[in-house]
C-alpha cells in the first residue's frame, strides 16, 4: 500500500471514529434535553411580572432524536414577554461553545385562579351578592382571565344578559358599575372661569361612569342632561 493510500485511510478512520462520537449514548458529551427545558423555562418565568401568582410554565418535550454538543458555558436564552391571551411563547436557548447550535423551545403557559359560579339563576338587569356566588379555583391556559375573580368586583354592577344557574361570571356579562341610580338624589355640578355651582337634582336613569344621564334640576325644575362624575355627582356643562 502506498504512502498515499495510507493517508487516505488514515483520514477514513478518523471520520468514522468522530461520527461514532456524535451518535453516541445519552450523557457521553451530548447536552441534556431536559436542561435545555428548564432553561426555557426559568427564561420565560424571568419575564414575568413578579406579583403574578399561581403561573406554571411547562416546556414542550423535545425529540429524543435531537442531539447537540454539551455546552461548556451556560446556555443562552432569549424571548419576549407573554401577552395576557398567550398561552404558548417560543425561548430560543443556543450555546456557543464548544459549538454553535440553537434550539427554539415552546413553553406552555397556565394559571390557576378564583371564578365565580352563580348559585342560582340571574335575570337580566340584576345585582350579583356575594350569596348568589360559590368561588371556585380553576386552572386557565394563558395569563389573563375573563373570568370575575373577586366578590369585591361585583359591586354595583349588573347583568347584561340572562345567565344560568351554575355559569363562571365573566366580566364581559356585567355591565360597567354604576354610579348614578334612578330616582336618586344627585347633586348638579357646573365649573366656568374656575367658580363652581352646585345644585340638588333627581336623576332620571341608571348611569356608569362619564355616561350622559338626564337629571331633574330641583332648584329650576328643568331637565338637563350631565355626564356621572363620580357616585352621585353628575357634571353640566353650561
Amino acid at each position: 500500500m502506498s504512502v498515499n493510500s495510507l493517508t487516505l485511510f488514515s483520514r477514513v478512520i478518523l471520520l468514522c471514529t468522530w461520527a461514532a462520537s456524535a451518535v453516541a449514548l445519552p450523557g457521553d458529551g451530548m447536552q441534556p434535553l431536559d436542561a435545555v427545558r428548564r432553561s426555557a423555562e426559568s427564561a420565560l418565568r424571568r419575564e414575568l411580572d413578579p406579583a403574578l401568582t399561581g403561573v406554571t410554565l411547562s416546556a414542550a418535550e423535545l425529540d429524543a432524536r435531537l442531539r447537540v454538543p454539551a455546552c461548556s458555558t451556560a446556555l443562552d436564552t432569549s424571548t419576549l414577554p407573554p401577552r395576557g391571551n398567550q398561552t404558548r411563547v417560543l425561548v430560543r436557548v443556543s450555546c456557543r461553545s464548544p459549538a454553535n447550535w440553537s434550539i427554539s423551545v415552546p413553553v406552555e403557559i397556565r394559571r390557576e385562579t378564583q371564578v365565580l359560579l352563580l348559585r342560582r339563576a340571574m335575570a337580566r338587569g340584576e345585582s350579583i351578592r356575594a350569596a348568589d356566588v360559590n368561588v371556585q379555583t380553576r386552572t386557565l391556559a394563558g395569563l389573563a382571565s375573563p373570568y370575575v375573580s373577586k366578590v369585591s368586583d361585583l359591586d354595583g354592577r349588573v347583568t347584561r344578559r340572562p345567565l344560568p344557574e351554575g355559569t363562571a361570571v365573566t366580566a364581559e356579562a356585567l355591565n360597567a358599575a354604576l354610579l348614578i341610580h334612578r330616582g336618586q338624589s344627585v347633586t348638579l355640578t357646573s365649573a366656568t372661569g374656575g367658580i363652581e355651582v352646585r345644585a340638588p337634582g333627581v336623576a332620571m336613569a341608571d348611569a356608569a361612569a362619564n355616561q350622559r344621564v338626564r337629571v331633574q334640576n330641583l332648584a329650576s325644575l328643568k331637565i338637563v342632561e350631565g355626564i356621572a362624575d363620580t357616585e352621585g355627582v353628575v357634571r353640566v356643562n353650561r
